[in-house]
């Protein structure tokens, strides 16, 4: 019998269980720690809107209303959680790294019948103390239930090379059908899963590799109709996931896309405004109403033409998408790894020796050496490849590449294990080509490639502001002063420094960042409400009425809003769409 098909022993049980107890032991640690930091009790974007829509569904409304913009897994494991322990976020995040230990052992599982015990064990525990990972999973985000998903995934095909039939291959595509439900790119998964059991095992009957492919579809199909139909039922368009993948195609591909994400509006990157500004455009270029299929349509349309139009300008971003893609940072959203590593010593430390810059060159390492090993394993080669391609081919965040690390962690153990045994055996030709190829991927993994302050002045923005809402005005401070040492052309940075200052009785700063943030953003209509109240105070009525027309102007309700409690996320009325703004241009 192939050692790595062998059933398990009781040392494996040994072997998960300390993964798991090291697993949660550090998770639970880390979690102590950021027990305080505000994003949990004020969540912000992403987080902020996850955490709406589970409440929601947890009251009552779990058809919805409308077709599925964000992926709904997420949202409906939330809601679970909810109706049963109420929706304490930190109740949540407590699940989650609990789903993350297992997690853990279920990598150990999947790299035990995929390559040998030595190799499982080091993936076990890679996975327990990977920092990133443990990040995740400390978020009001789909990223650590995305890893619970794959983790489940590689070990539904694992059990399917133990054991070949119908209702393995089956399992299997449901494991597909609920990844893609979490993040819609892994259903590039499906057709290579199909291409394996096809082309993989060719000793078998035609027959017999066509019933697993049928049972794979099959798996896919129970997961993803329903959603169709219910996407259907609800919106007139039959989506088998979400009606997103036009508008993320475009805006990862455009004259004027950078890699990163750019909303199609400037000034409404949140979950609030995506949808309906990617129809509300759309419904102006075409003069009609439009469901939210032909909205995707219409963006996959326009990303595809420049596709065609400028080749070469695309392969370029392509390539450097795929760069940013393989680097070590971690390109932060709302909230980043950098700043939860202030609040946990556990993380920073963690972080310094296991981030994906150690992780990629050693996969790309067990990767080399895995590959004269046969068929039957490259099924794991190919899903990294096509996964990493499908990364590329839309736009980057360190979430979106987050998916690329269970894939690796299995091949980065066998890196370790295995080049420590060759070269105890003084076998150095097998490490002759995947040891300098290993090396390259180093290199192009941690080379600072972004300007990486600048990418997380955004995090101490969130924060400080979430510091103005608390009252904590000398933290506020910290951190809004920290991010103008970054980026001092900020406008909300600007808006948020001219409430602190108010809050802290120094109105002729305060007056100096509004003016700054207006001359950066004068469709605004917060900064001119402000300037217009401390105009007025200090007796200048004739601009504090031009900066109050002004404001009425842009948003007919501007003068309810209050700078004591400034949004965390703005709200729809909080967004100018005069002529004369932002909103409509995203050329």
């Amino acid at each position: 019998m192939n050692p790595t098909l062998a059933p398990l022993a009781r040392r494996d049980g040994f072997w998960m269980l300390g993964i798991f107890a090291t697993a949660l032991a550090v998770r639970l640690l880390y979690l102590d720690q950021i027990w305080n930091i505000p994003f949990i009790d004020f969540p912000v974007v992403d987080a902020h809107a996850y955490h709406s829509w589970a409440k929601r569904i947890a009251d009552g409304a779990w058809l919805g209303d409308r077709v599925f913009y964000q992926a709904p897994a997420y949202p409906y494991f939330l809601a679970l959680i909810y109706r049963v322990a109420g929706p304490d976020l930190h109740v949540a995040l407590a699940v989650q790294m609990l789903l993350g230990a297992t997690s853990c052992v279920l990598m150990f599982l999947a790299t035990r019948a995929f390559f040998d015990r030595a190799t499982a064990v080091a993936a076990g525990f890679l996975l327990s103390l990977y920092a990133p990972a443990i990040f995740f999973e400390g978020l009001i985000q789909k990223a650590g239930f995305g890893l619970f998903l794959t983790a489940l995934l590689l070990y539904a095909v694992s059990q399917f090379r133990v054991r070949l039939g119908f209702g393995r291959a089956l399992l299997c595509g449901v494991g597909v059908g609920l990844l893609g439900l979490t993040r819609e790119n892994a259903l590039v998964f499906a057709p290579l899963l199909a291409l394996w059991m096809l082309f993989g095992y060719r000793t078998h009957r035609p027959r017999e590799r066509v019933r697993w492919v049928a049972g794979l579809g099959v798996g896919v199909a129970l997961i993803l109709i329903p959603v169709g139909i219910r996407n259907y039922a609800v919106g007139d368009t039959f989506a088998l996931t979400t009606s997103q993948l036009g508008p993320n195609f475009y805006i990862g591909n455009n004259p004027r896309a950078t890699g990163l994400y750019v909303p199609l509006i400037p000034g409404r990157q949140t979950p609030i405004f995506e949808g309906r500004d990617a129809q509300k455009l759309a419904e102006r270029s075409l003069g009609r109403a439009l469901s939210r299929g032909e909205v995707s349509r219409y963006w996959l349309g326009r990303g595809l033409g420049f596709v065609r139009e400028q080749p070469q300008k695309w392969l370029d971003l392509l390539v450097y998408k795929g760069v940013l893609a393989l680097n070590r940072f971690e390109i932060p959203d709302a909230e980043d790894i950098y700043i939860y590593g202030e609040w946990s010593s556990l993380l920073g430390r963690l972080h310094r020796v296991m981030h994906f810059g150690v992780l990629l060159p050693l996969g790309i390492l067990g990767m080399g050496i895995a590959w004269r090993e046969g068929r039957p394993r490259r099924v794991l080669q190919g899903a990294v490849v096509v996964f990493f391609a499908s990364v590329a081919l839309f736009y980057v965040f360190a979430r979106y590449r987050f998916p690329l690390v269970p894939l690796l962690v299995p091949f980065a153990a066998l890196g370790l294990v295995a080049s420590v045994s060759l070269l105890r055996r003084k076998q150095f030709r097998t490490l002759l080509i995947p040891l300098p190829v290993a090396l390259l991927f180093a290199g192009i993994a941690n080379v600072e490639i972004l300007d990486e302050a600048k990418m997380r002045a955004t995090g101490h923005i969130n924060l400080g502001n979430i510091m103005l809402r608390t009252g904590d005005l000398e933290a506020a401070e910290k951190y809004l002063e920290r991010a103008e040492s970054v980026i001092p052309k900020d406008p909300d940075l600007q808006l948020h420094l001219g409430v602190l200052r108010l809050r802290q009785d120094r109105t002729p700063e305060a007056e100096g960042h509004l003016k700054t943030m207006l001359e950066l953003k004068e469709s605004d209509y917060r900064g001119h409400v402000l300037l217009a109240r401390i105009l007025r105070e200090r007796g200048r009525l004739k601009a504090a009425n031009y900066h109050r027309r002004r404001a009425l102007a842009l948003n007919p309700n501007a003068m309810r809003w209050r700078a004591s409690a400034p949004p965390l996320t703005a709200e729809p009325s909080e967004i100018p769409t005069s002529p004369d703004s932002d909103a409509g241009r995203t050329e």
